[in-house]
């Protein structure tokens, strides 16, 4: 979930349309890189499952990387939790709270999540491996609810990008649009992810106290 669409109807109407856009190209060089992005953007919650399985597979945590870790991860999903309690998803542009710093906090807090896992792991080769996966689906992600969001509030959405960094934070200027609510943390499921999040570090713990 960002300030972006996050509803998977919405995000394959957009990359459905990336797709269309470069079937009509000459080249299919350009069509095979729709489809790897269009495969990326609709499977990156997938991809993610599947690398914390893989990564407690091979998991050798030692008590400092795992305690770091865990501080990492609670950290991110704090401000996951602030996030998702702004997120009026798919209605109106919020502006305000975390959305203010930058525009994607929430998946730079998913960026804070793949180091907290890849720490806990024990494993640290995993970090840059896993950095590259967050990049290889959150790019292309961006990419496309960058241009939903343009088609559905245009030149809000222009003025917004003029303010507000994609990912650098910096400290707003103004208060923005919208206000924290905890329905909206419910509705948003973001419960659900903190949940699976730390049944995944429990695994890490179990593995260094076996």
């Amino acid at each position: 979930m960002t300030n972006y669409a996050e509803t998977d109807s919405q995000l394959n109407v957009a990359t459905q349309r990336s797709l269309d856009a470069a079937a009509s190209a000459a080249e299919g060089y350009h069509r095979m890189l729709a489809h790897v992005r269009a495969f990326l953007v609709r499977r990156r919650t997938f991809l993610g499952l599947l690398a914390a399985f893989i990564l407690v597979a091979f998991a050798r945590p030692t008590p400092a990387l795992l305690a770091c870790g865990a501080f990492i991860m609670a950290a991110a999903y704090l401000i996951r939790l602030i996030c998702a309690g702004y997120l009026d998803k798919d209605k109106t542009l919020v502006t305000g709270g975390p959305f203010g710093w930058c525009r994607n906090p929430l998946y730079l807090a998913n960026l804070l999540v793949v180091v907290a896992f890849g720490l806990m792991s024990g494993r640290l080769i995993a970090v840059p491996i896993l950095l590259l996966l967050w990049l290889a689906t959150h790019a292309p992600t961006v990419a496309c609810e960058e241009d939903f969001l343009r088609e559905k509030f245009g030149t809000k959405f222009e003025r917004y990008c003029r303010q507000v960094a994609r990912w650098l934070p910096k400290p707003p200027n103004g208060t923005g649009n919208g206000s924290f609510c905890w329905k909206r943390v419910i509705d948003n499921g973001e419960h659900l992810n903190i949940i699976s999040a730390w049944i995944v570090a429990a695994m890490f713990f179990i593995e260094l106290v076996k």
